[in-house]
């Protein structure tokens, strides 16, 4: 199983590329769909995701579009990957809900998990939108 989806990836170069031109104002849907390769119909459900995440703002009228919320060195990866597929978890037993697993207590492996699920989040959180945008540019 894939952590991050096709769907994911999708969102991701989108935000990248919203973020190399946050100087130029507001980029149209299709002008973003097409720069990066997005299905054309898919990017609206994209754009509403991460509109409704707080990552990225819609402007409408004629010089109307979508551009960044808030500063790329402000938005994790592990926010732009939830605003997408919703939490990562390494086993539905983490997501804190007894209902997952009436074994959770005394599960020998739930410690170890926990620990690997603090691992990836932890990980995703210190990875920007800004550290992204560098290794574009190597």
């Amino acid at each position: 199983m894939d952590i991050i989806r096709s769907d994911t990836d999708y969102a991701l170069r989108a935000l990248a590329h919203l973020a190399l031109h946050k100087d130029n104002g507001p980029i149209a849907a299709k002008a973003l769909a097409s720069a990066e390769d997005i299905p054309e119909d898919f990017i609206y459900k994209l754009l509403r995701s991460l509109t409704k995440a707080g990552l990225v703002e819609s402007y409408m009228g004629a010089q109307g579009g979508f551009a960044l919320a808030r500063d790329p060195s402000k938005v994790t990866l592990l926010e732009a990957v939830e605003a997408i597929q919703g939490p990562i978890t390494v086993r539905k037993c983490l997501l804190g809900k007894d209902s997952a697993c009436p074994r959770h207590q005394t599960c020998p492996l739930s410690a170890k998990l926990e620990g690997l699920q603090c691992a990836v989040d932890q990980f995703m959180t210190k990875i920007t939108l800004s550290e992204i945008l560098e290794s574009l540019k190597s």
